[in-house]
């Protein structure tokens, strides 16, 4: 069944319909929420409340969007209103293990350790960009989303989301080359250190 033809059901107080399109989306909304909170509990949380304040907006979706974009532009809604009710604080910087990032590519076990160690310095790079790039790029890069879905989800201007998509693939690499050259050299020194021994 199509997702609109499961808001009808649950319009007539279906409850196997909103079972199924729960099941649906819980990972995709869990997901989005950590990717702007950072946070495994908070993204818990507001995963939940997504989903209870989604069967009591249901009367609100009249179809003129997807339903999954309709969906994604009202948590991040919540998640930014949750947001401005918290007092400023610096993101906790959190590992998670996201499947899928860069393939499951079956290899010698020094090249998965070196691909691990490069998952987690990504995630670390992602997680020091600012809010308004970090948003953009996942949904662009992670959720496939096209320059119109994500206008949808975020209302900002394609303009806008076209800027912020490119500022913040030049800050990640930017990064990145910081943080790959500064482990060469360190390489580097330790290996000169180990000769003049």
């Amino acid at each position: 069944m199509t997702d609109e033809q499961l808001v009808d059901l649950i319009r007539q107080s279906d409850e196997e319909a909103y079972r199924i399109l729960m099941a649906r989306y819980q990972d995709y909304i869990y997901t989005l929420i950590y990717r702007m909170t950072l946070h495994r509990e908070t993204a818990e949380d507001l995963t939940q409340e997504v989903f209870i304040k989604l069967y009591r907006s249901l009367s609100n979706f009249r179809g003129d969007a997807k339903f999954k974009t309709w969906l994604y532009r009202m948590t991040v809604n919540l998640v930014t209103d949750y947001r401005r009710s918290q007092s400023r604080k610096p993101y906790e910087a959190i590992l998670d293990k996201i499947k899928g990032w860069f393939g499951d590519r079956r290899e010698e076990p020094e090249a998965r350790a070196l691909q691990k160690e490069e998952q987690e310095t990504m995630q670390r790079l992602l997680a020091d960009l600012p809010d308004k790039y970090r948003l953009i790029l996942y949904l662009y890069h992670y959720k496939q989303l096209s320059y119109q879905e994500i206008s949808d989800v975020t209302g900002l201007p394609m303009k806008t989301i076209e800027t912020r998509l490119y500022r913040g693939k030049s800050l990640l690499k930017e990064k990145w080359l910081e943080v790959r050259g500064h482990d060469h050299h360190a390489s580097k020194r330790s290996r000169a250190a180990t000769l003049s021994e």
